[in-house]
């Protein structure tokens, strides 16, 4: 009965198909009745991937206020010369094109006597350019009494070290929603004024009101902490009627709402999507419960149609094509098909039917074709990985030989330092060496950028540093000279973080200059703690900015660590940072040898990371002091 190719290939294709469908209407309907927690879940995926782009943002919003706060600190220190101040907030804005705008403003009286307001105010243009606006010192707008400079002001008074302000509307520049994060800007550990950054809320809002997960979903924007409205797709209601006011003015909210936990509201039943911004703000999609499952049971119904149909369509065109006796072209398909696969590719399969076959013919002849197109751009691709590998190959070689690994270890330095380089080969880099019989100096320095770039200016700057040095300049005359020939003699925009320190072996004194860099641990009797740097501008940036140096004192037995901010910006897959706290506690765990120390912190890094990729280098140094004789 099945003796012919034409019945077996029938009998089989009928027992597959019920197979299939067998299976199929059972997954399916497994899934409908036993997955509907998967399904509320898969609701909340764009939700998720749209707060984390907006929390991504606001990180780098953070980051830019950090950094004008430094700004400011250095503009006090520089003279508070205006055309300083105005270089420094301008460069900072051009390094953040994603902030709207921003500057640094004074509290009365804090830069000149005569002086009670003073401001410097950036923003990008519609152009993408960074200008300048003076009109916000002027006496109409009054900084000093605007909502946003009070309320970020009374936290910093209190010790925040970032606040945002709830949203207002900016009537004197941008004429929009917005709200802003700001920082204070310090002397001597006396907060002198902030520095602030705008977030331009019209698009964030339009992008959260234009989430609509199902056509009667509804959306709420607002800031929890300060009990405000942003805005809200609710039906029926007007989102200009609800901004600013309460949440209480909601009747469908509560305080004890669940992300996931269907809620009654006008006769339907919803499930509530939650998420939170990082800076306090936070958002509620609201998805009617019969909407989410709808989709599922059409979903199924069509389905099995489909699958119902497709079957006996299947079965009858197959034992239409077979009846006309299609074996031997595809014997001749296959006698075909295997030349091919033997590597004749110039092949050209010509059949005219049946039309399936011919149809199949012509697959096979245009696989050829795009086989060979394969090749040749596999070759291409090939080459350009070899090509990026070796030049990634080059710059590690090249970080590699600029460390040194002969480590000091006499009667009044031993030392001690590690790299663990990340997958794109960074710029960090360390350096230890004599300058004379008693003086020892030591370096750590993070360099801007990737790739080979950024290591080759880790050259030029240790080299430079090192030069200077040796050369018998002063400790603030020579990194000045490394600072102008870095910024002479590079491209602009890039730049090294850098601590450089002097120890002489003799007395355990220490000199130091700070140029942006993170902060060194002093270990004594008591333990780790920070070291109160005095800070100064990154190296390559200013070629006149005048350097500021600090000191400090070794006693026998004491240890510095010092490290770049791959350490303390180590994150998780969740972009949560290590930190400093935690590199502080890891130092105090116990008593440990230098080598144990490094290995340590390098653990306590792993454990916290948990498995995520690392994202910038990791280089640590330790320093232990032993009084020469």
């Amino acid at each position: 009965m099945l003796a012919s190719i034409k019945s077996k290939i029938i009998a089989l294709t009928i027992a597959l198909l019920c197979m299939l469908a067998t299976l199929v209407t059972g997954a399916a309907f497994y899934a409908f009745y036993h997955d509907s927690e998967m399904m509320v879940a898969a609701g909340g995926l764009s939700i998720s991937s749209l707060t984390g782009r907006i929390n991504k943002e606001i990180i780098e919003l953070e980051n830019n206020a950090v950094d004008l706060a430094l700004m400011g600190e250095i503009y006090y220190k520089a003279g508070k010369k205006e055309d300083i101040g105005q270089d420094l907030v301008t460069s900072i804005f051009q390094n953040y094109p994603n902030s709207l705008g921003g500057g640094i403003w004074f509290k009365p009286y804090a830069i000149r006597s005569d002086k009670k307001r003073l401001c410097i105010y950036a923003f990008h243009n519609e152009d993408g350019q960074v200008r300048l606006d003076p009109s916000f010192e002027s006496a109409q707008y009054n900084y000093l009494t605007q909502s946003w400079y009070v309320e970020i002001m009374e936290q910093l008074e209190k010790g925040q070290k970032l606040f945002w302000s709830k949203p207002y509307y900016e009537n004197q520049g941008a004429k929009t929603l917005m709200t802003t994060v700001g920082a204070g800007i310090y002397h001597d550990g006396k907060l002198i004024g902030l520095s602030t950054v705008d977030w331009q809320m019209n698009a964030i809002r339009d992008s959260i009101l234009n989430i609509k997960p199902t056509p009667n979903s509804f959306v709420l924007f607002a800031d929890k902490a300060n009990n405000y409205i942003i805005a809200s797709t609710e039906p029926g209601v007007a989102s200009t009627t609800l901004m600013g006011k309460p949440l209480q003015e909601l009747n469908w909210y509560s305080e004890q709402l669940q992300e996931g936990r269907p809620f009654d509201y006008k006769g339907k039943k919803y499930i509530p999507y939650i998420r939170q911004l990082d800076n306090g703000l936070f958002l509620i999609v609201n998805v009617p419960f019969t909407e989410l499952f709808r989709d599922i049971e059409r979903h199924l119904f069509v389905l099995l149609s489909l699958l119902l149909i497709s079957t006996f369509f299947i079965v009858g065109i197959l034992y239409w094509v077979l009846k006309r006796n299609i074996n031997g072209p595809i014997s001749k398909l296959s006698q075909m098909a295997q030349d091919i696969g033997q590597g004749n590719l110039n092949l050209t399969i010509r059949l005219d039917k049946p039309k399936e076959l011919a149809n199949l013919a012509s697959v096979l002849n245009k696989m050829t074709t795009d086989i060979k197109t394969h090749l040749v751009h596999l070759a291409k691709v090939s080459h350009e990985k070899e090509k990026i590998e070796s030049e990634l190959a080059i710059a590690k070689t090249i970080q590699a030989s600029a460390v040194p690994q002969d480590f000091p270890k006499d009667d009044s330095v031993e030392l001690l330092a590690s790299m663990t380089p990340a997958r794109e080969v960074g710029g960090d880099f360390y350096d230890f060496f004599p300058i004379d019989e008693d003086r020892f100096a030591f370096v750590m320095a993070d360099v801007s950028g990737k790739g080979i770039t950024a290591a080759l200016y880790m050259m030029s700057a240790k080299t430079a540093i090192r030069n200077m040095l040796q050369a018998g300049y002063p400790l603030v005359e020579a990194i000045s000279r490394a600072n102008k020939s870095l910024y002479e003699n590079h491209a602009r925009g890039m730049f090294v973080t850098a601590f450089v320190g002097v120890l002489n072996r003799r007395t355990g004194h220490v000199d130091y200059i700070s140029a942006g860099h993170c902060a060194p641990l002093h270990k004594t009797k008591s333990g780790y703690d920070y070291v109160p740097v005095i800070r100064n501008l990154m190296l390559g940036v200013m070629p006149t900015y005048a350097y500021e140096a600090g000191s400090f004192v070794l006693r026998p037995k004491d240890r510095l660590f010092l490290y770049t901010d791959g350490v303390t910006e180590a994150q998780t897959k969740e972009e949560k940072l290590f930190g400093p706290e935690r590199l502080q506690k890891a130092l105090n765990r116990k008593d440990m040898t230098l080598p144990e120390t490094l290995i340590s912190v390098r653990q306590a890094i792993q454990r916290f990371v948990k498995g995520a990729e690392q994202s910038d280098d990791i280089t640590m140094m330790i320093l232990e002091f032993h009084k020469k004789k």
